[in-house]
């Protein structure tokens, strides 16, 4: 069987199921764009990097090369069958768009670009593909919609869910490169296969297959017909045009991505703390979550994980590994004491004071002992990925009593907003102990 068949058909019957989940509520362009502004902890890393010169010659200079070589190009799949008056307009509306936000599409990249095109390479996917995180997330894997989104690729929760990789605690798989652009592009290949076009295609990706077949039975559409005549809101007919617009721009070497970093993995078994590690590696302050942006936290107490780091950094990771361990020390349950109360004092939480002494008893007995983490950790390195867009966003776990209206005139914001985060429909009961995700916009007291 043919590679990119076999690769279809590992994905398939998670990939179809998502059809009517993937980006039901799909953020308008514009939106899409400032829900990916840089945040200054992404835009200040590293100094000067990123310098946004896009008027400027040098700058001019730069876009001018290409991003392969000519002669070796092959021919664009994502453009066949376009008109080439077509083609020229929205070259020019992409220019316009995303000119001045090259420079920081371009840094942001070279972190995860390596992984992404790999993985498109793995599933036999055109490697053009690569532009819809421009459009969808700046390339940036932290961007996080209104509507819940998340990723490059702005997977919803309930996609993510479908297929097989949805976030925990612990990991978030839609800012997982690899897993996240193998479940993306395989989706895009099935909306090609089903609709025959890749302008189709883009558009059941950002608008919902199931609606775009609706369109077409009442409106029909051929390719020589013009993107102009796509029977589809002007708000996905924008999308499938920014999209083409990118891959003719970088196929003709108007624009192009810088190198990647190349990175390699590395296995870390618990316990271990991210950032101390990446310190005593040498790594600047936080990089090494710009390479694993699917992390929630900094330190993994029980539970094994994989990391990239760049193939320069790979030996002295390996080094200090043994190093990178957090200190545990025990301590003596006194009069008043609680889990809660010891947990808080030694800079760790419940879950964590648990796992690090299995078959322990809610209710404690003065003298006992407990293991927990040493507390110059917890005030030396925080415990979640620094890199989180945490201004808006709060993980909630639903109490005895809660309806969705309570949670959220709780947080100032609407049922209609939180259903939509959660992918709840109206049908949908929540119970306690429940986890769910809330765009506030005010603090509870």
């Amino acid at each position: 069987m043919h590679s990119r068949c076999k690769q279809r058909v590992l994905f398939h019957c998670l990939v179809i199921t998502a059809g009517a989940l993937l980006f039901s509520a799909p953020s308008s362009a514009e939106e899409q764009l400032q829900s990916a502004d840089p945040d200054p902890r992404l835009v200040n890393y590293h100094g000067s990097r990123l310098q946004h010169a896009a008027n400027t010659a040098s700058h001019q200079l730069k876009l001018s090369h290409t991003l392969v070589e000519p002669q070796h190009r092959k021919a664009e799949p994502l453009l066949a069958g376009i008109n080439e008056s077509d083609i020229i307009t929205v070259k020019e509306i992409a220019r316009k768009r995303f000119s001045k936000r090259w420079d920081l599409v371009s840094e942001r990249s070279r972190f995860v670009r390596h992984r992404l095109v790999g993985n498109l390479e793995k599933i036999s996917a055109p490697l053009s593909l690569q532009v819809i995180p421009v459009v969808e997330s700046t390339y940036s894997p932290y961007a996080l919609s209104h509507a819940g989104a998340a990723g490059l690729w702005q997977l919803m929760p309930g996609t993510a869910k479908v297929l097989g990789i949805q976030p925990d605690k612990k990991i978030d798989g839609r800012r997982d490169i690899e897993r996240s652009t193998q479940a993306a592009a395989t989706y895009l290949m099935q909306q090609h296969d089903r609709f025959d076009n890749w302008p189709l295609a883009i558009a059941a990706y950002n608008l919902g297959p199931y609606a775009v077949s609706k369109r077409l039975k009442n409106s029909p559409w051929d390719m020589a017909d013009g993107l102009d005549a796509m029977p589809v809101p002007l708000e996905t007919r924008n999308y499938v045009k920014h999209i083409i617009g990118l891959v003719a721009l970088l196929d003709e070497g108007t624009l192009q991505f810088p190198s990647p970093i190349k990175t390699r993995t590395v296995q870390l078994n618990p316990p271990v703390d991210i950032q101390l590690l990446a310190q005593l590696s040498g790594m600047e302050k936080d990089e090494i979550f710009l390479f694993n942006p699917s992390l929630n936290q900094a330190q993994y107490l029980t539970r094994p994980v994989t990391i990239h780091v760049p193939e320069a950094a790979h030996p002295r990771v390996e080094e200090n590994i043994i190093h990178s361990g957090p200190k545990f020390v025990s301590v003596t349950v006194r009069e008043g004491n609680s889990m809660w109360s010891i947990a808080r004092a030694n800079g760790t939480d419940v879950k964590t004071v648990k796992q690090l002494n299995p078959g322990i008893s809610n209710v404690l007995r003065i003298g006992q002992k407990l293991k927990v983490p040493a507390n110059q950790l917890a005030k030396a390195s925080a415990n979640i990925n620094p890199l989180l867009p945490s201004k808006n966003r709060v993980r909630y776990k639903v109490r005895s009593g809660d309806s969705l209206w309570r949670i959220a005139n709780r947080f100032g914001t609407t049922v209609k907003a939180l259903s939509r985060v959660n992918s709840l429909s109206k049908k949908s009961v929540i119970r306690a102990g429940d986890i769910l995700w809330v765009l506030a916009r005010v603090r509870p007291s």
